[in-house]
């Protein structure tokens, strides 16, 4: 019998690789579209004088604070920067001029899928000179008709969620409510079909197509989560109504989860939930008489941890 040819592993590698690119094709293809959807937020804004006047070419620094990760921007011939893509965390915004003093913004909380407007006017003198402004809550969010809001981690850990389920928290909103009887794949929001939500944890659709819910934390047979994320890995949770263009192909909510990310300090959390029978209330229907308590038993225990793998820049 004759070896193989040249040309005929040739052909087995080529029929190899066409056939690979036709499993992983559409992979990326389905992909593609999610890249706006991150758990991410943009700070954005107006570099002006005291006139009001544009600075053009002026120099803005958005820094986070908590990685020490920095990102230099130039304003444009109208004064505007973006900064887009910026993970969740506290950050402070640095500008300057040529001819004018140096402001800088501190205190600056940027939330998942959210915008903070920064204006900045600068003064005229020389450049050495900072002043330093610490960011303030704004009463009202002029830059987005979008309704819903975003909880922290420390909220949502101080916050008495039945089964440690971050689904539970999108009933803490106006317009949210679960059928009747329903459980967490029923949940609808402001009359619409509970199909019309869209589930997105780290940038990644969560929603099982046919039925629109969640796959993580999805109901099982029985009606229980048949996964759950730990709500301790969560760093924010994030809820709109009434979603922007870019979450077009859903009409109902969108529940964004942002999950922890390292920092340039080391930290970790600990954490054990218990709920036992001999501490649960009885209900009306199961009496003494009835007999024992209705079994109820639910333990929860875990960690986290963080951390620099390279300083400054890998986490």
């Amino acid at each position: 019998m004759n070896p193989p040819t040249l040309s005929l592993w040739n052909h087995v590698w080529l029929r190899a690789v066409g056939k690979t690119i036709r499993l992983l094709g559409p992979m990326f293809l389905i992909c593609l579209p999610l890249s706006g959807q991150t758990p991410t937020g943009r700070i954005l804004g107006n570099v002006r004088d005291q006139t009001g006047a544009a600075l053009r070419g002026a120099t803005v620094i958005i820094t986070d604070v908590q990685r020490g990760v920095s990102r230099t921007l130039i304003t444009d011939d109208t004064g505007a920067y973006v900064a887009p893509d910026l993970d969740p965390g506290i950050y402070k915004v640095r500008a300057e001029a040529k001819g004018f003093k140096t402001i800088e913004r501190v205190n600056i909380e940027l939330e998942v899928a959210k915008d903070a407007l920064i204006d900045l006017a600068l003064p005229p003198g020389e450049a050495s000179e900072t002043i330093t402004v610490t960011e303030e809550i704004p009463l009202l969010n002029t830059t987005s008709s979008v309704l819903g809001g975003t909880l922290s981690n420390k909220e949502i850990n101080d916050l008495p969620l039945n089964g440690r389920n971050y689904e539970n928290l999108l009933q803490l909103r106006p317009g949210v409510m679960r059928y009747p009887g329903g459980g967490f794949s029923t949940t609808s929001t402001n009359g619409l079909r509970a199909e019309d939500n869209a589930y997105i944890i780290d940038g990644l659709f969560n929603s099982e197509p046919f039925s629109g819910q969640s796959i993580i934390n999805g109901a099982g047979i029985a009606g229980d989560s048949a996964t759950i994320l730990p709500v301790d890995s969560i760093q924010e949770f994030n809820l709109q109504e009434n979603p922007s263009a870019e979450y077009g192909w859903k009409p109902g909510a969108i529940v964004n989860v942002g999950l922890k990310s390292g920092t340039n300090s080391l930290h970790g959390t600990a954490y054990a939930f218990g709920r036992d029978t001999p501490f649960d209330a009885r209900n009306y229907f199961n009496t003494v008489a009835s007999g024992p308590k209705n079994p109820r038993d639910l333990e929860q225990f875990g960690g986290t941890a963080g951390g620099p793998l390279i300083r400054g820049k890998l986490f």
